[in-house]
């Protein structure tokens, strides 16, 4: 079974940068709420945790899927894989929990900044080990890199690089159906 995708790019590495983007943000939010007193920032950080919340969900779902899929494993990748669900799980849950005590009112007490910056670090954590473990196996950014012809069981992916493209752009305009 293959890892779900989409344009060509693993769907698990696209629906990750909600929550990798969007929690850290909420956090820089809480942040300026808290030197600032704006309740704008709070209720816009509330907002930017939800929807990366929400967007960690998604990509949870997409990740465990990509998880079963892959073919056996080495032990030491198994365990990256575990340790990356943990932190996801446990950076989601700790967001959570902060959103549930915003909603009874608890946001003033100071105990919000320390769960949003909680749950921030825990999900940046996760995507660093996540981006390695795909820099590790071949299915991250350093493939698409490289210029080239790449194979995949059944595919055959053609990459060029801007300096292919170059060689065409560079040689200026055709003359041959300019107007004389």
């Amino acid at each position: 079974m293959n890892k779900i995708t989409i344009a060509g790019q693993p769907l698990h590495s696209v629906l990750s940068a909600a929550p990798a983007i969007l929690i850290p943000f909420g956090f820089i939010l809480d942040a300026m709420h808290s030197a600032t007193g704006d309740e704008d920032y709070a209720k816009a950080s509330y907002l930017s945790m939800g929807a990366g919340i929400v967007g960690g969900l998604a990509a949870s779902v997409a990740g465990v899927a990509d998880y079963v899929a892959e073919k056996p494993q080495a032990a030491e990748a198994k365990r990256e894989g575990q340790l990356h669900a943990a932190l996801t799980g446990a950076a989601l849950l700790v967001g959570a929990a902060n959103l549930v005590l915003r909603r009874q009112g608890s946001h003033a007490r100071g105990g919000s900044l320390a769960l949003t910056a909680l749950s921030a670090a825990g999900v940046l954590a996760s995507e660093y080990l996540g981006k390695r473990m795909s820099n590790d196996t071949g299915t991250g950014g350093t493939e698409h890199a490289e210029a080239g012809v790449h194979t995949d069981a059944d595919k055959v992916r053609i990459d060029h690089t801007v300096t292919d493209v170059e060689q065409y752009v560079t040689a200026g305009p055709s003359t041959k159906h300019a107007p004389e």
